[in-house]
């Protein structure tokens, strides 16, 4: 089709011109034509540009402006519905605007018009409008100047001063709506007594304007959603092309900095070598940018289609005038139909590249000596390294897990609710630390605090505090409610859920409380910190992860109840990586998740296919492996990562 213009000046009444004005002549509509998603063109403007482009009846098209498809009648284009919408527009703003070289319509003095007739709908002369006040037929008559005329005080008045629409069989005006869903369709008081529509239900076109309007204001909040969506999607789709930009910059570099470091042991191959690195970033960059530009294309056509729905529903439902309100209806509702449904606004995903170079050259293989470029999110088949159980000589009863920590020497502590005791055990399983009979009530979690390398207990409503050795020191900080989850940041903050009070409260490693935020959790089971110091919080009830930044600001949450992917059930322990990857145990469903820094799903881990069974809580150790603590007492740790 056609060029389109863009036509977004306001005319003061709230409507832009393109509502006034064909986009593709720019004048004003001439017998308007309105394809299903409401934009409309003058009928010859849109029968030219359809035979332009060989587009003939029964063939699709694309609106010019939001690219949306429609199909031309088997009759032609002239069997496409008019617009009188925008008809009884163009003459409501005539009759408001004053032309400079206006003359009197009611002499022929040719006089300047300076005020108009509302009911004569004539532009008088000052002499006119003396005489008009004071004739008998005339006097009562509203005289309007037009700065009045625009103010809008008048529209009223100028829209009861409108001619009805006529029927076209008996010359009355349409003041009733035959319901009966054969007909659905305005008539005279003749129509309703002739055989067509005898004893057919019909109301007063009044009450069904009523209708038809309140239908529309119901669909109306849903399009905002969709455009507010939209266009949360465009911006973050802008951000993630600067991202992008960004990242490939990095990893150019990276590589650039990876090559000067070998160039004097195999500067020609490992230029070439560069070469093909260089080449497979781009190529990933160049990827995911078509896919972002693609998507930002279609956010943004969707966004003009979305905005001018609802722009022209809500001139048509402010305009508020029944004729138009019930021709345009079907068609208006199911324009808005198509903008139910918020935009996903997550930007596409992509395999974000990393440069990883190994700890060793070996000069008889370049590739290994360059280093591979890896990916956010990629990982390997998920393999055991090792698996123990964490019963001991010491306990009376069979184990039940809760929660692990890693301490400084990379060894797993781990508490045992049903033996009421504090375990650590190295990376081979060996029993390092065993804690005392009688110490705890109920102790169900914990964690090695940084710096002092002491170890913090929840046990019941009371944080202990134990030496490295295991031994009581005393209580941490002041009294909560109902602790939950612990965490430490990596700033050294300690993070503690609070069960009823529904927050995360911080404290310094002295028990000192810093702050408290938030966190609208029914049952915030477990707390963990990312390298980018974002907040991650598991619900259990309801069955999500919540992510906060550094600040207590909630970003984003992860799940709903169920076992598809994206779903949680029972979500317990919850960790990151040095990747800023989040992990986390769902419990229930007898799997582990892994998700993006933004909380976005990558991959299953492991599963009960891999023997995963009723996966309590997570943590990554020193060396980047995967510790799983079973609820039944088992340890596992799994290599994950590629």
């Amino acid at each position: 089709m056609a060029a389109v213009q863009n036509h977004s000046e306001e005319n003061g009444t709230g409507l832009g011109d393109g509502f006034l004005h064909c986009p593709v002549c720019t004048n004003e509509f001439n017998t308007p034509k309105v394809l299903p998603c409401l934009h409309s063109f003058c009928f010859e403007c849109l029968e030219t540009s359809l035979a332009q482009g060989d587009i003939g009846p029964g063939q699709a098209f694309l609106c010019p402006i939001c690219k949306t498809q429609c199909v031309v009648p088997a009759r032609g284009v002239r069997a496409m519905k008019s617009n009188i919408f925008l008809v009884t527009l163009q003459e409501f703003f005539h009759n408001k605007t004053l032309d400079p070289d206006q003359e009197c319509e009611a002499c022929d003095s040719g006089r300047a018009a300076r005020k108009k007739c509302i009911e004569c709908t004539d532009w008088l002369c000052n002499q006119c409008c003396a005489m008009h006040v004071k004739v008998k037929v005339t006097k009562d008559h509203h005289l309007v100047s037009p700065q009045e005329l625009q103010s809008g005080k008048y529209d009223a008045l100028i829209k009861d001063s409108f001619e009805p629409l006529i029927c076209s069989k008996h010359g009355e005006p349409l003041r009733l709506y035959c319901s009966d869903p054969a007909c659905s369709a305005p008539i005279c008081t003749t129509c309703k007594s002739t055989l067509g529509h005898e004893g057919h239900a019909a109301i007063e076109l009044v009450d069904q304007a009523v209708r038809e309007s309140t239908q529309i204001q119901a669909l109306l909040p849903n399009v905002q959603r969709c455009i507010t969506s939209t266009a949360a999607k465009l911006t973050n789709l802008a951000q993630e092309e600067k991202l992008t930009a960004s990242i490939r910059k990095k990893m150019h570099k990276a590589i650039d900095d990876r090559t000067e470091e070998l160039v004097d042991q195999l500067v020609k191959q490992l230029q070439e070598y560069a070469k093909g690195l260089h080449q497979q970033v781009e190529d990933l960059a160049k990827e995911h940018r078509r896919d972002i530009a693609r998507e930002a294309e279609d956010g943004r056509n969707r966004l003009q289609a979305a905005s001018s729905a609802k722009a022209f529903a809500e001139a048509l439902l402010g305009f508020n005038r029944a004729e138009e309100l019930v021709a345009m209806s079907k068609e208006v509702r199911a324009r808005l139909g198509d903008f139910q449904k918020p935009v996903d606004a997550t930007p596409p995903g992509w395999r974000q590249p990393r440069l990883n170079p190994p700890t060793e050259l070996d000069p008889g293989l370049l590739a290994t000596m360059f280093g591979p470029l890896t990916f956010e999110g990629e990982v390997v088949k998920s393999v055991i390294t090792k698996s123990f159980s964490a019963k001991t000589q010491y306990d009376e009863k069979d184990c039940a897990l809760c929660d692990v920590s890693i301490d400084r020497h990379g060894n797993m502590v781990i508490v045992d609710r049903e033996n009421r005791r504090i375990k650590a055990f190295d990376a081979d399983g060996n029993l390092k630390l065993v804690t005392a009979e009688n110490l705890f009530r109920s102790p169900n979690r914990v964690v090695v605090l940084r710096d002092s390398q002491r170890i913090l207990v929840k046990d019941e409503k009371v944080l202990k505090l134990l030496s490295p050795d295991g031994s009581l020191i005393g209580i941490f900080g002041e009294h909560l409610k109902q602790p939950v989850g612990l965490a430490q940041s990596g700033e050294g903050e300690v993070l503690v859920t609070e069960w009823m009070g529904g927050e995360v409260v911080g404290f310094d490693e002295k028990g000192m409380r810093v702050r408290s935020f938030p966190c609208s959790c029914e049952a915030p089971g477990y707390i963990t910190s990312s390298p980018n110091g974002n907040v991650i919080v598991s619900d259990w009830k309801q069955h999500v992860i919540k992510i906060f930044d550094a600040n207590g600001k909630f970003l984003r949450q992860y799940g709903g109840h169920g076992s598809g992917d994206g779903q949680l059930d029972h979500p317990y322990g919850v960790c990151t990586d040095r990747f800023n990857h989040i992990i986390v145990s769902d419990t229930w469903n007898n799997r582990i998740h892994m998700l993006s820094e933004d909380g976005r799903f990558i991959k299953t881990l492991l599963s009960k296919h891999d023997g995963i069974e009723w996966p309590q809580a997570v943590t990554v150790d020193k060396e980047g492996r995967l510790v799983i603590v079973e609820q039944h007492g088992l340890i596992k740790l799994y290599q994950y990562m590629a």
